[in-house]
């Protein structure tokens, strides 16, 4: 489904909060959490402070904006490796643990969104960051040099070929190209036979 005039209208108004909120919403959810469980104690307390970690998590990551979650990166996974290990002594220690893991969640996020932004600035960040795509199959020939470099095989081509083309030959294969996020994009002879030279 193509977005609608309404959805670009209410894209915008949502950046627009996402930028007031990191200002407001940010430090009155932390002086909050750290406030009510600071009195706190049982399994109500826990619950209590699950549920504002996870309102937290959900907030800053929502605030983040969507390129944020739309693919996993290699940085992307060291977050959330870093986000479970950050949020797991907060859910059973004290208010200074919950306070704690509030600001290492909010300084990985504004991390990830700092380097989207310099990203977005730089093709030379972007590359180092994110690497660049690497063609595997350059017209119908494959770069075998390219895939040890990369580790990747004929096999792992052609499943993705199949998976996603429905391509059971390789010679009907144009390109394959190992992308940015992992996965192998397949295109296809346009199917003319003049095009296979």
């Amino acid at each position: 489904m193509f977005p609608t005039e309404k959805d670009v209208r209410f894209d915008r108004r949502l950046a627009v909060v996402r930028r007031v909120s990191w200002f407001v919403a940010a430090p009155l959810l932390i002086f909050g959490a750290v406030r009510v469980t600071a009195t706190g104690t049982g399994i109500a307390h826990s619950s209590v402070r699950a549920a504002m970690i996870y309102g937290f998590v959900l907030l800053v990551l929502r605030l983040a904006g969507k390129r944020t979650m739309a693919q996993i990166t290699t940085f992307d996974l060291v977050i959330l490796l870093i986000l479970s290990e950050a949020i797991q002594p907060a859910m059973v220690g004290d208010g200074s643990s919950m306070l704690n893991a509030f600001v290492i969640v909010g300084t990985l996020v504004a991390i990830d969104v700092a380097l989207g932004v310099g990203k977005d600035r730089s093709p030379t960040l972007a590359r180092w960051l994110d690497d660049v795509p690497t063609v595997l199959i350059r017209e119908g020939v494959a770069d075998e040099a390219a895939m040890r470099r990369v580790r990747v095989d004929l096999g792992d081509v052609m499943e993705s070929a199949r998976l996603h083309q429905g391509i059971m030959d390789r010679a009907q294969v144009r390109y394959a190209i190992l992308e940015r996020t992992g996965g192998i994009s397949i295109i296809p002879w346009g199917g003319g036979a003049d095009e296979r030279r």
